[in-house]
């Protein structure tokens, strides 16, 4: 059985990974840079800081 870290971590890189390919189509089709860069954080935060946070906050 996975850990609730591990579900977390998993979950948290595919909704980032939506996010990136939302931030690709938009800077492909021209959208508002201020929306395509907006994505392209959202989706850092969701593939990077949330599941370290969730990692060290679980593992203590």
């Amino acid at each position: 059985m996975l850990e609730t870290s591990v579900i977390i971590g998993i979950g948290s890189i595919c909704i980032g990974f939506v996010f990136f390919l939302l931030a690709a189509t938009g800077a492909r089709s021209r959208w508002d840079r201020k929306v395509t860069i907006t994505l392209f954080v959202i989706a850092i935060v969701f593939m990077t800081i949330i599941p370290v946070i969730g990692a060290v906050g679980f593992a203590a």
